[in-house]
């Protein structure tokens, strides 16, 4: 795998959304890739701030 591909498919990963053997893969990558998993980190990060938000927003809708 490459690191454009990791990169592609780390949100479907971090939501849930990734096929299993996809998953593997990607597993794989970011423990070889340091430049990716901090991406990933990054990601997790930013999908995690997203949500609270939107949890934040429906309590006072």
């Amino acid at each position: 795998m490459n690191c454009r591909r990791a990169q592609e498919w780390m949100e479907a990963y971090i939501m849930g959304d990734l096929a299993p053997t996809l998953a593997d893969q990607l597993e794989a990558h970011l423990k070889q890739c340091d430049a990716c998993q901090r991406h990933y980190e990054e990601q997790k990060r930013l999908i995690a701030l997203i949500r609270r938000v939107f949890a934040v927003q429906r309590r006072f809708l």
